[in-house]
């Protein structure tokens, strides 16, 4: 409201109109401030909540590769065990299986061609060597280097 020189008002409102005018005023700029703290609200709980989402997700994540580290891990342990021969019962049956006959006629054929493969090769060793070599699988007490030294000389 301007006032002249003579005291009156050159304002084509009244005090009234001007109050209510500043009132609404008043009313829209907190308007406008309750909407942007209602935005900066929720912008900072959905960014809490993605920040919370992806602790979870690293964390599954460091869980699985965990896992998968212990996989490898036994994995490698089971590799390392030496492996062991299928015990058998005393007819030559593994653990109560009970062989196909024809099965049993082609492991027997396999182990026979292998007695013949051997019985050749000791052909051609001296006597000699062959004492040489009992001598040697004897002297040895650990069995699977015994077993070693064995695969190595019928191999060669």
């Amino acid at each position: 409201m301007v006032e002249t020189r003579t005291g009156t008002s050159t304002s084509p409102y009244t005090a009234e109109q001007d109050a209510k005018a500043a009132a609404i005023l008043e009313e829209r700029r907190e308007k406008k401030e309750a909407k942007k703290k209602a935005l900066l609200e929720e912008q900072a709980a959905k960014k809490k909540k993605i920040e919370k989402e992806m602790a979870k997700e690293l964390e599954r994540l460091t869980k699985e590769e965990e896992e998968k580290l212990r996989a490898v891990e036994a994995e490698e342990e089971v590799e390392e065990q030496p492996l062991e021969r299928s015990r058998t019962r005393g007819r030559g049956e593994p653990n109560g299986v009970k062989e196909d006959p024809l099965e049993k006629k082609i492991a027997e054929w396999v182990a026979n061609l292998s007695l013949g493969e051997e019985e050749e090769a000791l052909m051609y060793v001296t006597r000699e060597e062959q004492e040489a070599t009992m001598k040697e699988w004897d002297a040895e007490e650990d069995p699977l280097k015994r077993q070693t030294i064995e695969d190595k000389k019928r191999i060669e």
